[in-house]
């Protein structure tokens, strides 16, 4: 049994650095971002401010319409989606290929 387990290591050290030269070879690569956190809280913090420039009876319509809600739970949602991603590194990865960004 225990030289079953040290072939599935080997297989394992020889396979992984294997995969990543097949997928680079391909077009596919991983990128990282990072700062998601600070884009959020900037972008937020600016839609903010420009409604709080605006006419008093615009603010009070938004308000009617509760532009103000739907807002705070489109950036709620999107911060809850980067904090599960980011719970680790505080860095986002996705796979890209070739064409795409």
């Amino acid at each position: 049994m225990p030289l079953i387990g040290a072939i599935a290591g080997l297989l394992l050290r020889l396979v992984g650095p294997l995969t990543g030269r097949i997928l680079l070879a391909l077009g596919m690569s991983f990128v990282t971002y990072k700062g998601v956190g600070a884009g959020i809280d900037w972008l937020f913090q600016s839609i903010k401010t420009n409604i709080a420039s605006l006419d008093p009876r615009v603010i009070q319509f938004l308000a009617y319409m509760w532009v103000d809600k739907a807002i705070s739970m489109i950036f709620s949602a999107y911060a809850a989606a980067a904090a599960i991603r980011l719970a680790t590194s505080g860095s986002i990865t996705k796979l890209v290929t070739k064409g795409s960004s």
